[in-house]
């Protein structure tokens, strides 16, 4: 009997903290799978492959032409936005331009000391601003915005 007694006395001493290691056991357990319950879902952070658009590159083609003079100056924004200057010795001048971009901008400005002077600026061979100038000293500027 003194086992039993020996026993007894082990789990009077021994059952409230058992008790309370089990209930923050089941405790945690609860809030775990509450909180694996709860959690977004994974996030993708890379598209799956689609088929890419159809796109035609675009050519901005600068023109200018008429009676040069003695002389000439041009400027032009090319569709990066740069300035250029060219001097000009003989006319008809003409420069293009491609990009991928889905808009392109630019524009032409032109003084000669000649009588006449046209500018053309087009985009994919479509005619997007046209001017001419007839005087002596004539200038002109040709702008594309947003094509």
């Amino acid at each position: 009997m003194g086992q039993r007694v020996n026993g007894r006395a082990v789990l009077a001493r021994t059952w409230l903290p058992l008790v309370v290691v089990i209930a923050l056991a089941v405790g945690a357990l609860c809030m775990w799978k509450v909180r694996q319950s709860s959690a977004p879902g994974p996030v993708l952070a890379v598209s799956p492959p689609q088929a890419p658009e159809e796109f035609t590159p675009k050519r901005l083609t600068y023109e200018l032409s008429g009676d040069l003079g003695s002389s000439g100056m041009l400027d032009y924004i090319d569709i990066d936005g740069h300035p250029h200057e060219v001097d000009l010795t003989e006319l008809p001048w003409t420069h293009t331009e491609t990009t991928t971009l889905t808009v392109v901008s630019g524009s032409i400005s032109a003084h000669v000391h000649g009588s006449h002077i046209e500018c053309r600026m087009l985009v994919n061979d479509i005619v997007r601003d046209q001017q001419s100038a007839d005087r002596d000293d004539a200038d002109v500027t040709c702008r594309v915005k947003s094509a």
